[in-house]
């Protein structure tokens, strides 16, 4: 029989962590983007099958409430993988085609008061560890997709959606090793969800804000692919490599697309999803490339103002913010450092 003091922290750290889950899935589910909306789906999923997992813990839950809470365990994975899948590719609505991914949690839904829910079940092992194969497939999926489909979202974004994946899998890990009588310890389950959530909302609200309320941004009604993202921002690095349009002072967003023969929206948002920087830090990043050359280059008698204004800068104070940003040195150190080197 659990100590009370193991009782009230399982109570305390659980009931945050769903509560967080709760909150955050119905905030989502409120949210325009049907990548938010899966988003919300998910978390509510997820609080369900921990719930589940708590009350049957403590007391005997029907047949009906254990299966449906397995079914809420196969909805989990493709509600990730969808949710990738959406952020990746902009959908605005759910297909057909979707749908099949979730087959299994409708057998559990529609067979919840017949299917057999118990350890000396063999139909429950078996099931038990196709739930877990099923689980760890769409982690593999869903690690896939951030390696592979994700290249246009930004950094941040990216890193959400690792995040996410990861910690679910995690989850399910836990599970496993219960499953498996290598943690003993039912309660870990629910406790590992709780915690791991609590610190997935710490990470996403200490930059401000939710990334998965606003994960697309601007951009998020854009009709740009993949494929031409990637046309535009290969042309656009040939023109600046090749005529160096970036030391003209006075380059503007304009002045490039009229160059790429795209609209200055579309040349925004190439530059902020294949470099994750905006246009002004992504042109400063060439400059500073240049400065640095001609800082290797030339000797002390050459002022940094003149190689800043060279290198496309329209003031002293401006580069220096670029090249001390782009290398934890200022200008000076950084010559400094490559004379000493020279030596």
């Amino acid at each position: 029989m659990e100590s009370t003091v193991n009782i009230l922290f399982t109570s305390i750290i659980t009931s945050l962590g769903l509560g967080l889950s709760f909150f955050f899935g119905i905030l989502f589910l409120k949210n325009a983007k049907i990548q938010n909306r899966i988003l919300g789906l998910l978390l509510i999923v997820m609080a369900l099958r921990i719930t589940k997992s708590i009350f049957y813990n403590y007391v005997e839950l029907p047949l009906f409430v254990k299966n449906l809470g397995l079914a809420a365990n196969l909805a989990a994975g493709p509600l990730l993988y969808l949710y990738g899948h959406h952020l990746a590719n902009v959908s605005k609505t759910l297909g057909k085609a979707d749908l099949i991914h979730f087959l299994p949690t409708l057998v559990y839904v529609l067979g919840c008061t017949v299917l057999p829910n118990a350890p000396d079940s063999v139909f429950w092992t078996y099931s038990y560890v196709f739930i877990l194969l099923q689980s760890f497939t769409y982690v593999g999926l869903s690690l896939y997709l951030h390696h592979k489909k994700m290249h246009m979202l930004g950094k941040k974004v990216r890193l959400w959606y690792l995040r996410l994946t990861l910690v679910l899998a995690t989850i399910w890990v836990v599970y496993t090793l219960i499953f498996m009588d290598i943690l003993p310890i039912y309660t870990a389950g629910p406790i590992a969800y709780s915690l791991l959530v609590v610190l997935l909302a710490y990470l996403s609200v200490n930059k401000r804000k939710i990334e998965g309320l606003n994960i697309l941004g601007k951009y998020g009604n854009s009709k740009l692919s993949y494929e031409e993202g990637k046309r535009y921002f290969d042309k656009i690095e040939q023109l600046l490599r090749d005529q160096k349009l970036y030391l003209q002072a006075d380059l503007s967003l304009q002045t490039l697309a009229k160059a790429v023969g795209v609209s200055p929206r579309q040349v925004s948002e190439t530059i902020n999803r294949f470099s994750d920087k905006n246009f002004a830090n992504y042109i400063n990043s060439y400059r500073v490339e240049e400065a640095k050359t001609l800082l290797k280059s030339t000797d002390k008698k050459n002022k940094i103002i003149s190689i800043a204004l060279d290198s496309g800068f329209n003031n002293l104070s401006t580069f220096n913010v670029a090249f001390k940003a782009d290398t934890d040195q200022t200008p000076s150190e950084y010559r400094e450092k490559f004379n000493r080197q020279l030596i």
